[in-house]
């Protein structure tokens, strides 16, 4: 098992505004909750939480995110935004954008499963949960966790037929120090982008080039409601526009529901 090699990690991120403070935790429940506790105690924006092992890693939904050690990069990014709570949902769209970037650059046939998971051949290799805090009406700081599997071999359980990881999918596994500063390099502009009208329109044309979702039946599974029918577009802020059977156009908000391919 190869650990994290601080030295080189901080080398490569060098002088990247989302690794101004670089945190390494041999164990944590999760780097979301971790850096949420930093950010309360005041810690600034571009503070990278990165964890050697993480217990009780979570996706959207309350799911699990399940991590092997010495072969997943979990980490999370705290961000200081200048910009309203409305714009915080733009974060997500921005960081997987940047991850299916990222992962392209190691070979992976990276695309975007709206609105937060990185596919490739039909297998996730990555995930994504940004989670705020407000003080007042103010938006105080965002936290992005990012889980990426890097080198595994094989998956249990039910994740067994639909996960992958670097490895399975190219033949290789990257050091995790290196996934880890490409990441960030491709994410640093586009977290940038999101403050701005005009720019984030740019990324979301992008997103939508890169989105598997797109033009596919799908079923939307919500608290209290199965619809089906076809994913046509994504809107100005990113919620998926679903043509139902009957005609009609429903928006879809990523937090309420679960997207399953017909």
């Amino acid at each position: 098992m190869m650990r994290i090699d601080a030295l080189r990690l901080r080398t490569l991120l060098a002088g990247n505004p989302l690794a101004n403070r670089i945190e390494i935790a041999e164990e944590t429940p999760s780097t979301n909750l971790l850096a949420k506790e930093l950010a309360r105690k005041g810690a600034p924006g571009g503070t990278l939480v990165i964890a050697e092992k993480q217990t009780a890693g979570r996706g959207r939904r309350g799911r699990t995110w399940e991590s092997e050690e010495g072969t997943s990069l979990c980490m999370s990014i705290l961000i200081r935004p200048g910009f309203s709570p409305e714009k915080a949902p733009r974060i997500t769209q921005a960081a997987a954008l940047g991850m299916c970037r990222a992962l392209r650059h190691f070979g992976a046939d990276a695309k975007v499963k709206w609105p937060n998971d990185i596919h490739a051949k039909g297998k996730k290799l990555a995930g994504i949960l940004s989670e705020f805090g407000m003080e007042g009406e103010r938006l105080a700081y965002i936290v992005c966790g990012i889980g990426v599997n890097v080198g595994q071999r094989e998956f249990r359980g039910e994740i067994r037929e639909t996960a992958g990881s670097l490895l399975t999918e190219t033949g290789a596994a990257p050091g995790r120090e290196a996934v880890a500063a490409r990441a960030l390099s491709e994410l640093a502009p586009l977290f940038s982008a999101c403050a701005e009208d005009a720019a984030y329109e740019r990324l979301l044309a992008d997103y939508r080039k890169n989105c598997m979702t797109l033009g596919q039946p799908v079923r939307v599974i919500g608290t209290d409601t199965v619809l089906g029918g076809i994913a046509e577009d994504i809107d100005g802020e990113g919620r998926l526009l679903l043509r139902q059977t009957d005609g009609s156009l429903f928006t879809v908000h990523a937090g309420d529901v679960s997207i399953r391919s017909l």
